[in-house]
């Protein structure tokens, strides 16, 4: 159990674009099934619920990738007099 953290990063560094497309299209398939076992009744508040652990997963997410962004914008300003 200590080195599974190690094994999942190792498996994340030999990952492609294929295999993250297929995580996600599984993680996908998996939700909609997971959506269709859900009673009329419940519906609302497993989407309310839904909505906030998406938006409080994704959110670091896209400020880790804006930081990745902005630390590229700021090194490619060095080059301003190149005009590529």
């Amino acid at each position: 159990m200590k080195d599974l953290f190690k094994y999942a990063q190792k498996y994340k560094d030999q990952m492609t674009v294929i295999d993250i497309g297929l995580l996600k299209l599984s993680l996908c398939s998996l939700g909609v099934l997971m959506g269709m076992a859900v009673p009329k009744s419940q519906q609302k508040r497993v989407a309310a619920c839904a909505s906030t652990v998406f938006a409080l997963a994704y959110a670091p997410l896209i400020a880790k990738y804006l930081g990745i962004l902005t630390e590229d914008c700021k090194n490619r300003s060095q080059y301003s007099d190149d005009i590529y």
